[in-house]
């Protein structure tokens, strides 16, 4: 007994009434359950974003800091107390560490010990990141601390051109 083979021809079996495709309650379940599955992705994405951004932070204080300790390695270790409400120390200790005599005679070994195009501005704003002097060392100021301190700028806007030493330039400390 052989059976009769079906070609080209799909058989398929429907309800009565029924057609092929979704029904309006099918799409709008889909929307929702796809809808709080990106809520999730868009929080974890803002909490992902944010711990890059304590990260990046914490690696600019550390390459001050390690800046700071070749400068005093080679040099002096720079230490004085800070003022509260001004980034005139932050940025002085910078400008020191950025610093690099032109008289190759009198340069310091090692120096410029920061890249000189680094250029940030002050900020106390408490939404953002900023690092402030504390006396011996760079510490970090993250979003809710209260302070002023040189704003930390995640796009690059703080890397521009080198600055230009004055020709009197006192480096700090001495």
């Amino acid at each position: 007994m052989t059976l009769p083979l079906h070609r080209g021809k799909r058989t398929t079996f429907l309800p009565a009434g029924s057609e092929r495709g979704f029904s309006m309650s099918e799409m709008v379940m889909v929307i929702c359950i796809l809808s709080v599955l990106a809520g999730i992705a868009v929080q974890s994405f803002s909490q992902f974003l944010g711990g890059s951004k304590d990260a990046l932070a914490e690696s600019r204080q550390e390459t001050l800091n390690q800046a700071l300790s070749r400068f005093a390695q080679q040099n002096y270790e720079l230490l004085f107390d800070s003022r509260s409400g001004s980034v005139s120390d932050e940025m002085l200790i910078l400008r020191t560490l950025q610093y690099r005599d032109p008289n190759s005679k009198r340069a310091q070994p090692g120096s410029p010990y920061v890249d000189p195009r680094y250029n940030p501005t002050s900020s106390s704003d408490i939404s953002v990141h900023r690092l402030r002097w504390s006396g011996k060392m760079f510490e970090l100021l993250k979003p809710g601390q209260s302070g002023t301190g040189m704003l930390m700028n995640f796009d690059g806007t703080d890397f521009t051109t080198a600055f230009d030493f004055p020709p009197n330039f006192q480096t700090a400390g001495r």
